[in-house]
């Protein structure tokens, strides 16, 4: 099955393959410098097969090879694997069994919503503003993906065509990634943590008087018997929105006892998982993990440095 950066490239190409300006061997190389690797024997058939299709019928696709002589064996393009793609992402859509290559690409671009957003100008126009944002949203869209990004979530920030704001949602979402936040319930939490940190200064986290603990709480007791609390009832939303009965939800939560250890939430992590293993239940639990580090890193204050001495 041809991979994703190979679609990307003939869809790139698809202009000039339609105006004879590229060859196969245009589109191979782009590819090769692309990935490091040499396009693989299906690949090259599909590659054919969209210049056979698509490209005037007075191009030479490769020199000295008829594509037709060169596709592999696998008829229409309704005996390839991207078309099975296509069809399970386009259930309403009825197909003919005959598309060319093209026009399932653009059936994808078009489910996914980008085609139409982000339209292509027209070919030879170097500063063609369309090109150009195109461009960028594709460059934008790569980094997503390094960063961890579902690649649902990618697609939805890149359909926003104010590329600016997607940059904003896409930070949360990196940031999510680097959490290890994968639930509504752990990216809303962390997303009042963040809100937390651009909005108040070191004495809040650390506390600010001798009445007044860190984070506004009473007292660092009052603060880890709060963060246990928000794991614990976390912990639960999260297993009952997986599908998880209530009553079983809650019955796994008292067996791992929040009372004994709800001054230690990093011992009240290590129950939980433990708790949820010995029930064969998968629920990853490394955001609680991230989230109450960054907590008791924030709200620890610095060692005195002459301590030994009696100066502070």
């Amino acid at each position: 099955m041809a991979n994703r950066i190979l679609l990307q490239t003939l869809l790139r190409f698809s202009d000039d393959i339609k105006s004879g300006a590229a060859k196969v061997q245009d589109v191979v190389t782009d590819y090769f410098n692309t990935t490091g690797k040499s396009v693989t024997d299906e690949e090259r058939g599909i590659i054919l097969k969209e210049f056979q299709d698509n490209a005037p019928s007075n191009v030479t696709t490769l020199e000295g090879v008829d594509p037709r002589e060169t596709i592999m064996p696998m008829g229409g393009a309704s005996d390839t694997p991207f078309t099975d793609i296509v069809r399970a992402e386009n259930p309403g859509v009825e197909l003919r069994g005959n598309e060319t290559f093209g026009e399932l690409m653009e059936m994808k671009e078009s489910k996914q919503g980008l085609g139409s957003l982000y339209p292509k100008g027209e070919p030879g126009q170097i500063f063609d503003i369309q090109n150009d944002k195109r461009m960028e949203v594709a460059e934008f869209m790569k980094a997503m993906r390094a960063a961890g990004i579902k690649n649902e979530d990618v697609m939805n920030v890149a359909k926003n065509p104010d590329i600016a704001e997607g940059k904003k949602a896409a930070t949360s979402l990196a940031r999510a990634a680097d959490m290890a936040a994968d639930t509504k319930v752990k990216q809303e939490l962390l997303a009042n943590l963040d809100d937390d940190i651009a909005n108040y200064g070191p004495d809040w986290w650390k506390g600010m008087g001798y009445n007044e603990g860190p984070m506004g709480r009473e007292s660092v007791g009052n603060l880890l018997e709060s963060m246990t609390t928000d794991i614990n009832n976390g912990v639960i939303d999260d297993l009952i929105a997986q599908g998880m009965d209530e009553d079983k939800a809650f019955e796994i939560m008292r067996y791992v006892g929040r009372e004994q250890l709800k001054y230690d939430p990093k011992a009240f992590i290590r129950k939980i998982a433990d708790e949820l293993e010995m029930n064969d239940v998968k629920y990853d639990m490394t955001f609680w993990d991230n989230y109450t580090d960054e907590i008791l890193t924030r709200i620890q204050k610095p060692e005195p440095r002459f301590a030994t001495g009696g100066l502070v």
